[in-house]
C-alpha cells in the first residue's frame, strides 16, 4: 500500500521534522511547505493537511486549502485562537507531537474514502489500485480522480466542464488536450482496442460516459 501524504503547512520545518521521527516513514510520506500559497502551487494529492494556523485565525488559509485540497484538515491553535469553519479537528497548544499524530491517524481513518464499483470494476480511491479485467493495477493521481467520476456516474454523460472543476478544481476548461489525454492512458489500461473504445465512450461536444457492459 502506498504510504499516506501528510501536507504540512507552517512557517518553521519544526512540525514536520517532529513528525517524520514521530511516525512510520514506510505507511507517512510528509510535506512541507511555508505558506498557503504554496500548497495551493503544488501537484500533490495529499490524504491530509496539517496546518499551523497563522496569528490572524486563518479562516481564509483553511478556506482556501479546502477549496483546492479535498481532505481532512487538521489546525494547530493557538490559546486565543477559535476554531475556523472548514476545520475536521484540531490540537490547542501547547501540545506535544503524540497528540497530533493521534489527531492525524482519527482523521485519516474517519476520511477513508469508500470504494467504487462501477461496470465490473473496484477503484480504492484512497490507495488509487483499480481492481478490473482479473487484474490490480495502481492509476496515476488525476487518471484515478477522472476514472472515479465516471464510475460514480456510470451510465451518464459526465461533461467536460464538470471533470475539470471536480477533478482540476478549475473552471479554465480551455486545454481540453490534458483531459483527453488522461481518457486516452484510462483507455490503454482498460479497453481491448483503446482506438474502438467499449467502456468509456465519447459524447461529442458534451463529454465523457463509462458504459458498463450489457
Amino acid at each position: 500500500m502506498e504510504p499516506y501524504v501528510l501536507l504540512v503547512v507552517g512557517r518553521t520545518q519544526s512540525l514536520a521534522e517532529h513528525l517524520r521521527i514521530a511516525v512510520d516513514t514506510d505507511q507517512y510520506l510528509i510535506r512541507w511547505v511555508a505558506s498557503t500559497s504554496q500548497a495551493l502551487k503544488l501537484d500533490l494529492c495529499p490524504s491530509l493537511i496539517v496546518i499551523d494556523l497563522p496569528p490572524s485565525g486563518g479562516v481564509r488559509c483553511v478556506a482556501r486549502l479546502k477549496r483546492r485540497f479535498e481532505v481532512p484538515l487538521l489546525a494547530l491553535l493557538r490559546p486565543d485562537q477559535s476554531v475556523p469553519p472548514q476545520v475536521d479537528a484540531f490540537v490547542p497548544r501547547p501540545f506535544q507531537v503524540k497528540q497530533v499524530v493521534k489527531e492525524i491517524q482519527t482523521s485519516l481513518m474517519a476520511g477513508v474514502p469508500h470504494v467504487v464499483q462501477a461496470a465490473g470494476m473496484s477503484l480504492d480511491v484512497r490507495t488509487r489500485r483499480l481492481q478490473a479485467n482479473g487484474a490490480l493495477c495502481q492509476l496515476p493521481p488525476i487518471g484515478c480522480r477522472i476514472l472515479a467520476l465516471l464510475m460514480e456516474r456510470a451510465g451518464d454523460v459526465v461533461p467536460r466542464e464538470e471533470l475539470f472543476q471536480r477533478v482540476w478544481r478549475t473552471d479554465d476548461g480551455d486545454n481540453t488536450r490534458v483531459l483527453d489525454v488522461h481518457i486516452a492512458a484510462l483507455r490503454r489500461r482498460l479497453e481491448q482496442d483503446p482506438r474502438h473504445p467499449e467502456l468509456i465512450l465519447t459524447e461529442r461536444g458534451v463529454g465523457y460516459r463509462l458504459q458498463p457492459p450489457e
